[in-house]
Formats: C-alpha cells, sequence, structure tokens
C-alpha cells in the first residue's frame, strides 16, 4: 500500500470526490477509457487500502514466519505470494506515478534558473537552498520511500538471489572468500534488508487516515456537539505528515546506521576445528601412517561432535583416503534444508590445490534470527506508534485541535451569521490563558459584535466575506444589493429632544435601556433590529419571496409584529422605574421641564419591498434597506402625533393580520397615497392603565412559591435563578429585566392578560359606532358620520383624538359633501 494514498479522503461507492484546497494534485489523464480521476478514485477507496495494508503486514511479516514456523517445502508458496506483493506494489507505484502529479514530480528548470539568479542579494542561504531543492526535487519522500520498500522485498526473490545445487555452491565457495567477509557481508545483507521496516509507516499513515474518515463535520453546525472534534484542516494535516516523515527518517537511520557502526563479531569454532582436521588431513597426505591416520579420524570425529557439521569434502588430497567424511545418520540433509540454513566455510592453501569445504546446518540459528526479527518489527512499529503519537499529542492538543476550532468556528458563522448557540462558543475544556484560547474567545466576541453591528440586512455580507471555501482574499462589502418583501416597523421616543436636553450624558443609558425592552420583545417575534438612529429604531420582519396567502400562511408575521409594539408599550409602562432610574440632577431636570414626564413611544407599520445591502464605502459602511415603503413606516410613526394614537398601520400591513387581530383595529382614516384610497389603522390601546403595581407586588412575593400565569415574567429572585440575574447585568444598565412574550399566535390576542387590559377602554358599541361612521364617511353621507363620531367621542369622554379630527375635517365643510369627494383625503 502506498502511503501518498493515504493523504486523500477515502471516497465511498456513489459519491464522488471532490478536491480539497492543498490536496495533492491529479492529473487529467485517460487510457483506453480509463481516467485519471478513476484510478485515484480506486487508490482512495476503503476497500482498496484494507487490501493493501493485508499485503503490507505480509511484506513485513511473511519472510519471517516462513523461517520459523513451516518447512522448507512450503517455500515455493512464500515465494509465489512474495511476488504477487512485489508485483502489487510496483503496480500501485506505477499508478500513481501516472494519475498524481505531486507524487512523482519533476524538476523545474526554469524555477532552478531563476532561484540561482537570486544567490547574490538574498538574506537567508537557508530559505535559498531549500526553494532550490524543491525546484530540482525528483519524486516525492513517499516516492521513494514506496520504491525503496519495495526493492528491500527483492532479495527475498530466489530470481534476484541466483545460487545453483549444493555442490556447485561448493565449488562457488572455494573461489575463494575468507570466512570473516562472508560474515560482514551477511552483516551488511541483514542491514540492506532492515530496509523494509519503511514499510511500517504505511500502516501508520493507514490507521491515521482512517480515524481522519471518522471526524465528520456536523450537518447542523449550530446543534453540533461542542465537544466534537472538528474536521482536520489542511494545517493539521501538514503537521502529521512532517513529523511522520520526520520519525520516519530518524528509525530509519537509527537502524541502519547502529549495526553499521558496530564491530562484527565472529565465532570461530567451526574454523577451529576445520584448521585442525585440515592440518591432520596435510600431515596425512605428506606421511601416510597409522598415528596420523588416527590423529586426523581423531580430529574429524571432534568436529562432527562438537558442531552441527552435516557434509565434509576433501578437495587435491591423492592420499587414497576418502573424499568424504562420515555424517551421523540423524543430521539432515544439505538438500532439505533452505540455502539461508546452510552455512559453508572453505579452508585450503593458495600454493597448492588442496581445499576442505565443510556444510554446517544453520537452522537454529535462522529460526532464531526469524524470531528476534518477529519481535524487530512488532517492536518498531509500537516505537513508531508511539514515536508519532508523542511527537504530535502536544503539538495537536496546544496547536493544530484549537487552530481547527477555530476553522470550524468561522465556518459555522459564516453559514449562519445570526445564529448565537454555535459549538465552540465556550469551551468549557479551555479554562488556561494559551493564545489559541484567547483567539478563539476573540473569535467568538467578533461575530457578536458583527451580529449586533450589521444585523440582519448584513447576515449576507458577514456570510459571504467569512466562508473559507468561496470567500476571496479581500473584503467585498459594496456590490448590488437583493430585493426582499418585509413588514417595516419605526418607532420614535416622545419628548426626546427635551429628554437629552436634560439627561446629558445619561442619555445613552436611557435609550439602551428602550431598547433593551424593544428588541428583546421583537426578536422573541421573530424580527430584527436594523437601525438605531438616537431616538428612533427601525424592526424589520422578513417574508419569504414566494410564500403568500393567509395569516397563517406568513406564520402570523403580521401578528408578531404588531404585538411586539403593542408589548413593547406595555413592558415600558411596567418597568418606567428601570427606564428612568438616572441621577438626582438629570431626574430634578426632567421632571421640572415635563412635570410627571412618562416615556412613550410612537409606531408605524408598513408592508412592502426593499432592496438589502450595504451602504457607504470602504471606509465605513451600514447594512440596512433602501425603499419608499420604509420611509412610509416613518411617515405612518410621524402621523400618530397628529391622529393622537401610539400606532398607526398601512392597509398592506393590515391585511396581512389575523382575523384575531383585526378585532382590535379601527380605521383611523382614507388617505389618497397616489394609487386611490388607502386606510390607515390603528390599534386601540390605553395607556394610562397602571402595571407598576403588579412588579412591586412580585418584588414582595415568595419566590419559592409559582408565579401567576402571565405571558410575561420578570425575574429577580437571586436564590431561585442567579445565573439569569447575573447574565442580565450589562455594563451600567443596571438589573436588565428578563421579558417573557408568547408566541401563541394568534390566539395571543384573546389569552394576554395585559392586551386585554389596556384594548378594555374602547368596546365593542364603539367600534361598531366608529365603523359606521367611517362607511358613512366614505360615502358621503356626512350627516349620519357627524352623529356616529359625536357618539364615539361622548363614549370616550371626549378622548377619542380621531373622532375630533374627522368631526373637525367635516366642519370645515359645514357636514356637506362637497362634490369632488371621491372616498378619502388628499394626502
Amino acid at each position: 500500500m502506498n502511503a501518498e494514498n493515504l493523504e486523500c479522503t477515502s471516497i465511498s461507492d456513489t459519491e464522488p470526490r471532490e478536491p480539497l484546497d492543498g490536496d495533492v494534485e491529479h492529473r487529467q489523464w485517460s487510457l483506453g477509457g480509463v481516467t485519471s480521476t478513476l484510478v485515484n478514485r480506486i487508490l482512495d477507496h476503503n476497500s482498496t487500502i484494507t487490501f493493501m495494508s493485508i499485503v503490507t503486514v505480509y511484506a513485513l511479516y511473511g519472510d519471517d514466519v516462513r523461517k520459523l514456523a513451516f518447512q522448507p517445502s512450503a517455500d515455493n508458496v512464500f515465494v509465489a505470494l512474495s511476488a504477487m506483493a512485489f508485483a502489487i506494489f510496483t503496480l500501485e507505484i506505477s499508478l500513481l506515478c501516472w494519475c498524481r502529479a505531486s507524487y512523482l514530480p519533476k524538476p523545474n528548470i526554469e524555477a532552478a534558473k531563476k532561484v540561482l539568479g537570486e544567490w547574490e542579494w538574498r538574506d537567508s542561504t537557508s530559505s535559498w537552498l531549500r526553494e532550490l531543492g524543491e525546484s530540482l526535487q525528483v519524486g516525492s519522500f513517499y516516492f521513494w520511500l514506496d520504491l525503496i520498500s519495495t526493492l528491500s522485498m527483492a532479495f527475498e526473490m530466489p530470481w534476484m538471489n541466483y545460487s545453483e545445487d549444493i555442490h556447485t555452491a561448493v565449488d562457488v565457495s572455494i573461489a575463494g572468500k575468507a570466512s570473516v567477509a562472508g560474515a560482514s557481508a551477511a552483516q551488511k545483507l541483514k542491514v540492506i534488508r532492515m530496509v523494509r521496516l519503511v514499510r511500517m509507516a504505511k500502516l501508520y499513515k493507514y490507521l491515521s487516515t482512517k480515524q481522519s474518515t471518522k471526524r465528520v463535520r456536523p450537518e447542523n453546525s449550530a446543534g453540533a456537539d461542542p465537544y466534537l472534534v472538528p474536521t482536520e484542516s489542511h494545517v493539521g494535516a501538514e503537521m502529521s505528515d512532517r513529523t511522520t516523515k520526520k520519525v520516519i527518517i530518524g528509525i530509519l537511520v537509527m537502524l541502519i546506521g547502529i549495526p553499521l557502526l558496530q564491530a562484527d563479531y565472529v565465532h570461530y569454532r567451526n574454523e577451529f576445528t576445520m584448521k585442525m582436521v585440515f592440518d591432520n588431513r596435510l600431515l596425512l597426505s605428506h606421511d601416510y601412517n597409522i598415528a596420523a591416520f588416527e590423529r586426523w579420524e581423531f580430529s574429524e570425529s571432534l568436529l562432527m561432535n562438537t558442531t552441527n557439521c552435516i557434509g565434509v569434502t576433501y578437495r587435491g588430497f591423492d592420499d587414497g583416503v576418502r573424499d568424504n567424511a562420515i555424517i551421523p545418520a540423524d543430521r539432515p540433509r544439505p538438500a532439505d534444508l533452505r540455502k539461508e540454513a546452510l552455512s559453508i566455510i572453505t579452508i585450503s592453501i593458495l600454493e597448492t590445490s588442496k581445499t576442505m569445504t565443510s556444510i554446517f546446518d544453520s537452522s537454529d540459528r535462522v529460526r532464531e534470527e526469524a524470531l528476534l526479527g518477529i519481535i524487530l518489527t512488532s517492536f518498531i512499529v509500537v516505537l513508531l506508534g508511539l514515536g508519532m503519537i508523542s511527537f504530535t499529542k502536544d503539538v495537536r492538543h496546544l496547536v493544530i485541535v484549537p487552530i481547527e476550532k477555530m476553522i470550524q468556528l468561522v465556518r459555522e458563522i459564516s453559514e449562519n451569521p445570526l445564529g448565537t448557540g454555535f459549538s465552540l462558543t465556550e469551551d468549557k475544556t479551555q479554562n488556561d490563558d494559551m493564545e489559541t484560547t484567547v483567539l478563539i474567545r476573540t473569535i467568538s466576541k467578533i461575530a457578536g459584535l458583527m451580529r449586533v453591528g450589521f444585523g440582519e440586512a448584513g447576515a449576507d455580507i458577514i456570510g459571504k466575506n467569512l466562508n473559507i471555501t468561496t470567500g476571496g482574499h479581500n473584503i467585498n462589502l459594496l456590490g448590488n444589493g437583493k430585493k426582499i418583501r418585509s413588514i417595516f416597523g419605526f418607532c420614535d421616543v416622545r419628548q426626546f429632544t427635551d429628554t437629552t436636553e436634560c439627561l446629558q450624558e445619561e442619555v445613552m443609558l436611557f435609550v439602551n435601556r428602550i431598547a433593551h425592552i424593544l428588541h428583546s420583545i421583537v426578536v422573541q417575534c421573530d424580527g430584527a433590529a436594523n437601525k438605531n438612529i438616537g431616538d428612533a429604531f427601525l424592526l424589520t420582519w422578513k417574508i419569504p419571496a414566494n410564500c403568500t396567502g393567509s395569516a397563517k400562511d406568513l406564520n402570523y408575521a403580521g401578528d408578531k409584529a404588531l404585538y411586539s409594539f403593542v408589548k413593547t408599550m406595555i413592558e415600558m409602562i411596567r418597568h418606567e422605574d428601570f427606564l428612568c432610574n438616572f441621577s438626582p440632577r438629570a431626574l430634578s431636570e426632567l421632571y421640572e421641564r415635563m412635570p410627571g414626564y412618562k416615556c412613550r413611544i410612537g409606531c408605524g407599520l408598513h408592508f412592502g419591498w426593499a432592496i438589502e445591502g450595504a451602504i457607504g464605502s470602504s471606509k465605513k459602511i451600514d447594512a440596512s434597506y433602501i425603499s419608499p415603503h420604509v420611509n412610509m413606516s416613518e411617515t405612518l410613526e410621524a402621523s400618530t402625533k397628529e391622529y393622537g394614537v401610539p400606532l398607526l398601520m398601512s392597509e398592506p400591513f393590515y391585511n396581512l393580520l389575523s382575523t384575531e387581530a383585526v378585532a382590535g383595529c379601527r380605521k383611523v382614516d382614507v388617505l389618497n397615497l397616489g394609487k386611490g384610497g388607502h386606510g390607515l389603522y390603528t390599534y386601540d390601546i390605553d395607556l394610562s392603565v397602571r402595571f407598576v403595581d403588579n412588579v412591586e407586588r412580585e418584588k414582595e412575593q415568595d419566590y419559592g412559591h409559582v408565579e401567576k400565569q402571565s405571558i410575561f415574567s420578570v425575574k429577580r429572585d437571586k436564590k431561585k435563578a442567579p445565573a439569569a440575574v447575573n447574565a442580565n447585568k450589562s455594563h451600567g444598565l443596571g438589573e436588565l429585566p428578563v421579558i417573557r412574550v408568547s408566541n401563541d399566535f394568534p390566539n395571543v390576542w384573546r389569552t394576554d392578560i395585559d392586551v386585554i387590559r389596556v384594548t378594555a377602554h374602547f368596546n365593542g358599541h364603539q367600534r361598531s359606532q366608529w365603523k359606521s361612521g367611517m362607511q358613512a364617511l366614505v360615502d358621503g353621507k356626512w350627516d349620519m358620520a357627524k352623529a356616529y363620531f359625536e357618539d364615539v367621542l361622548k363614549q370616550s369622554e371626549d378622548t377619542d383624538v380621531p373622532s375630533k379630527i374627522m368631526l373637525q375635517r367635516m366642519r370645515a365643510y359645514n357636514y356637506c359633501c362637497p362634490e369632488s369627494w371621491q372616498g378619502h383625503w388628499q394626502s
């Protein structure tokens, strides 16, 4: 299995592989209908990786297992398996060279010339040498790793380690190799075969890849487990890859270098005994006698009894004595043993042709070496794994994982800029003061600042510029806008100029406290705050482009917008003490200028289209809306002062309301806005109703008892909910009230006790009389309209301003409908 495969994410059978930034570069070639993309998919598939891992395990242990546990008769099977493994590795290397340019890069001569030309003015020699080496690089690290490990298998191939039968081997050995030289050659052969241990790197890379494929990004990042390890980053992959390379090189240098630096220890017992037999045979050949013959036979028997000799051959002795030694019957024949289990030693005299060749059985030594080889391989596997873990654990924990968490956090913010439940916003496991932890917290704070600063209108701007995949290197804030449909709500604080002059610096507290109440309710009703313009606020409720139909089809967006403003006015009455909690100096000036001051707002609601986008320049932008419909909501709010009502609605907005909400509305006027008569509507609420007593009563209650059922609740119980209280202390504004509203639309209009209280002053009879009067006015029956409006005014004890306005307008025409009347007033 090739290690380069494992840098790529495994691909399922049904999902095509999407190339990632920084991934290996694929050559787009085709050969006989087989494309390089298809080859890459096959090489990266889990089945291929698993199969190549099995082949790698065989390549590591197969030869030692053969020597330790199997008879020579099974050698042909192992030779066939080794040949198959060699062919598979060779095929894999060839395929990777064909389809991946990064696996076998070619030298870039032009880049090398350019780097050489920069030698004179380069400040850093090391960087210059590194760039020169990269430009002249032939083959990647994993290419040479795979090539060397595959070539090391050649020593296990019989045709690569050629030998004839035993007699020919004896003749070859006679050619003259000293025993010490033979031992040195064997030692070098061991060192060369240790190169096969580089295959263990492939096993580690395989396990790393299998582990990384389990680190899948959650589909819904905002709802992800905060302790889920994010997808591996390019930095993490590069760091792991470099650490792996360095550990592999270090272990290989150690394994290969240490044996080469050690002295070769040769055991001379066999040679010493052979020397004694050879000397006695020389004496026997020079002077044949009984004593010399007995000495020779004794030394030969000593050789047989003290060693594992299984064959002795004498050459060049023309003394009439036998040329072969007598071997004990229990000794194996040389032909029955493996070649590596035979140790052949030849002693000769250069001046003569007399030689003595002995064959020794080294099966025990070979099995011992095989067992030690298996132990060594397993030890190096463990050492490599522990080395990788020890080298990468701290770096990964302190650097890589925090960086990957930052990338995941940025990705979540880009996907949902207005979200708040990001998986890594508060990492409970990181309470240290590490710079990476500080960066994660800083990113979370920046995201919060952008969310508050840009608002809903700037969500696309944040998402596009923070998108890691498609976002450019530069900030792109300006460009075409996007047309949207939305409800626009505009509200303005009454008597703000006078209030500002009285409060001076504390006016900021005043405005922000109003904003806290207003925005808390609007957000809970699925709206969004857009602009804060001193004493005015712009709120929006977006309507999907393809969404039409009844109020239910629109998710009661109109009801939610109207309810938000009605509820805000109620809560402002309830929390009057919170809003007007100023210094004695400011309060004195405020009530001296405006005795009996009450904080009130006027509101306008309209529905229409707008262009959403960034307004400004690269120096300063505001994410907002441009449309005459936005201006219309502001005009409606300004008109509330003329009509003496706290809230006005346009007819397009009125048409979005449910039947339950419409029951509390009344048409206060019909104006010509350029396209015929358009109605103006209000929701009748009595702002003189007192709610402060409820708050004071809540303060005095025992917090261990269940509060009375209400649509809202102000939590001030420090014993029962200390986290909520502490969470609502904000930068000098005091203890912020926690306001809860109902989302049970449209039933909320019949169940909210507060709404019922503020609408009780305008009863059904008054509403019926007003409706009849408006219809008579439109139809030109002003005498009837006059009677209806006067009745409504009388029942309201002369407080209904819309009735006064209608009567005043008709009085200007002496209550006679003019001939030019078309059912509406001119705006």
